[in-house]
């Protein structure tokens, strides 16, 4: 939507959860939620020392590919933009694969509102406390190494 920066997280991970390329992450089955296949995950989006991270196939850099290097820091981002674990796992329905899907929520991460996104805001704690005295919280700009 306008007036979002598509350097911005939940930018990046809009456009991963709807690119038909990306195989890791997925809407949950009400499209109100984000499903993430961590060692999938890993493999396509996550930089192995490189500077972009190649996809599993070798297929080159997968779209918006992150610079984390370990899962839990893509985890702890999401938690910084107010996205919340869904308690257990998810069945994967992959033929053959035993693993599951981790399940995050966040009620302005939905399928058909993308306007929703402008309100996804990472909670530092400054805006923690801006958000509690009822006042707007701005998204900044991405530092030059995260973009």
């Amino acid at each position: 939507p306008a007036g979002l920066s598509a350097s911005t997280f939940p930018a990046k991970l809009w456009r991963l959860v709807n690119s038909p390329r990306v195989r890791s992450v997925r809407w949950d089955s009400r499209a109100q939620g984000l499903l993430v296949d961590r060692s999938l995950f890993e493999q396509e989006l996550l930089s192995s020392g490189d500077a972009h991270g190649a996809g599993a196939e070798g297929a080159g850099p997968a779209p918006d590919s992150f610079q984390a290097t370990h899962f839990g820091s893509f985890v702890r981002q999401l938690n910084l933009y107010g996205f919340r674990k869904v308690p257990g796992w998810v069945v994967s329905d992959e033929p053959g694969d035993a693993g599951g899907w981790l399940h995050f929520k966040n009620p302005n991460f939905r399928r058909d509102r993308p306007d929703l996104l402008l309100r996804i805001k990472r909670l530092t704690r400054a805006n923690r406390q801006r958000l509690a005295a009822g006042l707007d919280v701005r998204s900044r700009q991405p530092r030059r190494f995260q973009q």
